[in-house]
């Protein structure tokens, strides 16, 4: 079984939308203690230190032993990646259609005018009356109703952060062994350690490397768009009181629209 992971201290986002990549907020001591002495005897010690003080997240492959199995295990994990380039996509062109009819429809019409809508927007639709209406009486009852956005968004920042302060370890292991570890630089570096082994080995620890690299930049598009969203968003009237809450709102339309991409598959 070939299996793909993120170890990462906070995960709000998967980088791609049927969750091939599944994220780890902790790994074992023995584990770190494995890396550490794998990248101790490796690299040098000037990139050592500088890793070592840096929380890199790390990009985990486990990968089948049976070539067919990999194969068909990278399929679909690029099919994924694919459909979450074609979400993202489509979120900004439903984004900016909901931002148009919100500018159209007077605002007692709102409610009734989404009522049958998709719940991304449906869902984007109240939270944006909840901060509207407590806004014109003066009162604070909305933060009840955003309290979970903005605790997403939150630690939604505090998960890209990790992935842009620093790049990457991509870790391949083939039957449970190591086959190559990868430290991968913002300056364009790619410290490589191969285990002895095969060819295959080799090209396999390749293959999982282009993944990883792919889904981190998807998984960058997602800060990307909800960035994008949020900035037209904010020229709404029904968040023009609350601004900053376009952030928050922006995340939640996206992740409900990648549920509903991923509920559609599985359909």
């Amino acid at each position: 079984m070939t299996t793909f992971q993120i170890i990462e201290r906070n995960s709000v986002m998967s980088p791609d939308v049927f969750g091939v990549w599944q994220s780890r907020r902790a790994i074992s001591s023995r584990e770190q203690h494995a890396r550490k002495r794998f990248a101790r005897a490796r690299v040098p010690e000037k990139r050592r230190a500088r890793g070592a003080a840096l929380r890199v997240p790390r990009w985990q492959i486990d990968l089948s032993a049976q070539p067919s199995e990999m194969a068909r295990a990278f399929t679909t994990l690029h099919s994924s990646l694919e459909a979450t380039d074609a979400a993202l996509a489509a979120a900004q062109t439903r984004l900016g259609d909901f931002v148009r009819v919100q500018r159209r429809v007077p605002g007692r019409q709102r409610a009734a005018t989404f009522a049958t809508a998709p719940r991304p927007e449906a869902e984007l639709n109240r939270l944006l009356l909840s901060a509207e209406t407590s806004a014109a009486f003066g009162v604070t009852d909305w933060l009840r109703d955003w309290k979970q956005a903005i605790d997403e968004f939150i630690a939604f920042t505090q998960q890209m952060q990790q992935h842009v302060l620093s790049y990457a370890w991509v870790d391949t292991r083939v039957a449970e062994a190591r086959i190559g570890i990868t430290r991968v630089t913002w300056d364009g570096d790619f410290e490589t350690v191969l285990a002895s082994g095969t060819i295959q080995n080799s090209l396999a620890h390749e293959m999982a490397l282009r993944a990883s690299l792919l889904a981190r930049q998807q998984l960058l598009k997602q800060f990307v768009t909800v960035i994008h969203a949020a900035g037209e968003l904010a020229g709404l009237a029904l968040i023009a009181a609350n601004p900053v809450l376009a952030l928050p709102a922006a995340l939640r339309f996206l992740k409900l629209l990648l549920d509903e991409a991923r509920n559609s598959q599985n359909a």
